[in-house]
């Protein structure tokens, strides 16, 4: 086989957009976006894309602060916010997105009111609760997709199954001490035509089958987080988001990112659907 041909075999698919461009920019819209309009990967149609998406995201902890404020920075028409939190003071070596005076509110209402701030082209739509198994559904049907910002198995694994009943797009993160994981699941229809491996697109259980036992992952609380690593992690994601929102660059697909910014190191650990 020539190199050439094994280029060709081995490049990434071509993603396809997942919004439809929104209406035409304004003039003070051409002005906010102006450095993402100049992207040839972005451009005018992709921002009426970011305009025009849906994106929800699950915590408004370490990884929603970060994700969520380059969402709303970047022009994400319609942001969703789930978390039934109240800001702590031990919240904020990391939680960027909540102030010392927002200490006691509902964690959706002190994001929700900073990304209002940053953009006011925003809708913002807030779920002060816990993510269940007679919920989930209902929260994340109609939105393009879902990011995981949680911290807890359980949920992470409702998220995930949700995800795929619906068919949805879901960019998932990771965090730990000095260390993260980040990647992109997605199955159906519309996956297998986005370029995702096998027959049915890629979710958690395809990595992770089985739900690990409550005390199989450490609690942040018991072993500390570097307060710059969900705000690394936190970047990436909202940059996949980007990408799926508007078809740019390649997704972390069949592959997961792994990250040890004590170390300075990164690595890539490739997945692939289960058998059967």
């Amino acid at each position: 086989m020539s190199h050439r041909a094994r280029h060709r075999q081995s490049a990434p698919p071509t993603i396809v957009p997942l919004v439809e461009p929104g209406a035409e920019l304004t003039d003070s819209q051409h002005e906010r976006y102006a450095r993402h309009i100049s992207l040839k990967d972005i451009g005018e149609i992709g921002q009426r894309r970011l305009l025009n998406a849906r994106v929800l995201m699950i915590g408004a902890g370490g990884l929603g602060s970060t994700t969520l404020t380059y969402l709303a920075a970047a022009g994400v028409g319609t942001i969703g916010i789930v978390d039934a939190d109240r800001v702590d003071l031990s919240n904020l070596q990391r939680q960027i997105i909540h102030s010392t005076a927002a200490i006691g509110e509902l964690k959706v209402d002190s994001a929700a009111r900073r990304l209002r701030e940053l953009n006011p082209d925003l809708d913002v739509v807030t779920y002060p609760l816990r993510i269940t198994e007679g919920n989930v559904d209902e929260i994340l049907r109609g939105w393009d997709l879902v990011i995981d910002g949680t911290d807890n198995l359980p949920t992470r694994y409702l998220i995930s199954d949700a995800a795929v009943r619906l068919a949805m797009p879901e960019v998932f993160g990771s965090v730990l001490e000095w260390g993260a994981q980040i990647s992109v699941f997605w199955t159906g229809e519309s996956a297998v035509a986005a370029g995702f491996p096998g027959q049915n697109g890629l979710s958690l259980r395809d990595v992770f089958p089985e739900e690990p036992p409550a005390d199989a992952v450490p609690k942040t609380a018991d072993v500390g987080i570097m307060g710059t690593v969900p705000g690394l992690t936190g970047t990436l994601m909202a940059s996949e988001a980007i990408k799926l929102i508007t078809g740019a660059g390649d997704l972390l697909v069949g592959r997961i990112l792994y990250v040890d910014s004590l170390g300075a190191k990164t690595a890539e650990i490739p997945i692939a659907p289960r058998a059967g």
